[in-house]
């Protein structure tokens, strides 16, 4: 029998998602530090936008994105334990890519990058059938010392 997968809802993050963040940003990310603190106090940066999936109105996961240099860097993307591998987290990475493309300028062009732990594999997996590649980079360990990659992919720019 399969299992009823309610449709997924993008929507911005409010200020009233700030307990979400913090509580799936420590059980997603507090092996590498104190990334609850970290976003949620990025969630109130002007340049920081969070886009947070819903299930019946129910945040299940959100993603976090900062404009830096010629790129779109995404800071983080957590998704809630009992809704992992159910396409919640391509949704809100393809999401990601879209805005890029959207406040990407015509004449350039738009990517986004990301930094990932070198142990992560279920997300690895995500970003590399995602079109993202490992880029040759020194890569600054997390927090708590864990070894990191970076990756990034082009995406096609709309205007």
């Amino acid at each position: 029998m399969a299992v009823e997968r309610p449709p997924i809802a993008l929507r911005p993050a409010t200020a009233a998602d700030r307990a979400f963040v913090e509580s799936l940003s420590r059980e997603a990310f507090g092996r590498f530090g104190p990334y609850d603190r970290i976003l949620v106090y990025a969630l109130g940066r002007p340049a920081v936008r969070t886009v947070v999936a819903e299930a019946r109105g129910v945040p299940v996961g959100f993603a976090m994105t900062e404009p830096a240099d010629e790129e779109i860097y995404l800071v983080a993307i957590a998704v809630a334990p009992e809704w992992r591998r159910r396409g919640v987290g391509r949704r809100l990475l393809r999401e990601a890519e879209a805005q890029a493309a959207r406040e990407t300028p015509a004449e350039r062009t738009a990517a986004v990058a990301l930094t990932v732990a070198q142990d992560n594999g279920p997300a690895r997996a995500l970003f590399a059938s995602e079109g993202y590649r490992d880029v040759p980079s020194r890569s600054d360990p997390y927090p708590a010392g864990q070894p990191s990659l970076r990756m990034r992919k082009t995406v096609v720019a709309t205007d």
